[in-house]
């Protein structure tokens, strides 16, 4: 059996079953949004205070204020505190990666906020209220902002830059990130596919500032088979943060966990 979507059938059948394919994924997509919805709505209260809290997380002021002022900080004092210059350029590559971090959140949340205004999707609760399930572009009543999820694009942009830094954290960021997402659709502000489309930006705004960092010489570097590279400076810095730990205790100076200094 010839298969329908290739380049051998007429272009009408392939256009068609393509819309067909559309469509019932719309409806599809549909029924899930408000099948989660009415499955929030009725979960234990005791469960909703929980998810209360760790919405709260994805809040973009938890993320952008530290990295933020740590990135200024660190370069700065780089540039002109620092003497040595193993050490300064190290200082000024942890600034410019607290730097991508705080872009990388920045960015996404910027592109989220035009894109919610361009759709105008009504969020769950006037689903609840009023039966709405629709759209009202180019609006800017905060009730009709639910596509995409902010909340869930700062979660994924925000794990995505820092594994991209810290690899071995990948797998506990990314879940953090798909929970806070899950809390959006039980505290009953988004819809399903607003969390998915949250966090698919973040995805295409983080690996493009990659890119484009990596392009400029900060913070990566592309390897001889294409795959990105922490720059030197973020490959000794742990090592020499790791050292200095060790001698710190090894003077007194830090104790180990549990350990009470005696007098």
């Amino acid at each position: 059996m010839r298969n329908p979507f290739t380049e051998d059938q007429p272009r009408p059948v392939r256009y068609s079953l393509w819309f067909l394919l559309f469509l019932f994924g719309h409806m599809l997509l549909n029924h899930l949004d408000r099948t989660a919805s009415e499955l929030a709505r009725s979960a234990d209260p005791g469960l909703l205070d929980i998810f209360r809290a760790i919405t709260e997380a994805g809040d973009s002021k938890w993320t952008l204020v530290p990295t933020g002022v740590l990135g200024l900080g660190l370069i700065a004092a780089g540039w002109f505190i620092l003497a040595g210059r193993r050490a300064a350029a190290m200082t000024r590559w942890a600034g410019s990666a607290f730097m991508f971090v705080f872009a990388s959140v920045a960015l996404s949340g910027i592109a989220v906020n035009i894109v919610k205004v361009i759709v105008g999707r009504a969020r769950p609760k006037l689903l609840e209220q009023a039966g709405f399930l629709g759209f009202d572009p180019m609006i800017l009543n905060a009730n009709f902002h639910s596509f995409p999820s902010g909340h869930t694009n700062t979660a994924v942009a925000f794990a995505l830059a820092v594994s991209f830094i810290v690899p071995s954290w990948r797998g506990a960021l990314l879940a953090a990130a798909c929970l806070i997402g899950l809390s959006r659709i039980m505290v009953n502000a988004h819809f399903m596919t607003d969390v998915v489309g949250g966090g698919a930006l973040a995805v295409v705004t983080t690996y493009c500032l990659r890119g484009w960092f990596t392009s400029r010489g900060w913070v990566f570097h592309r390897g001889s088979g294409g795959s990105y590279r922490l720059l030197w400076p973020g490959l000794v810095l742990p090592l020499a943060a790791g050292r200095t730990l060790r001698r710190l205790r090894e003077t007194g100076a830090i104790q180990p966990p549990g350990r009470i200094r005696q007098a």
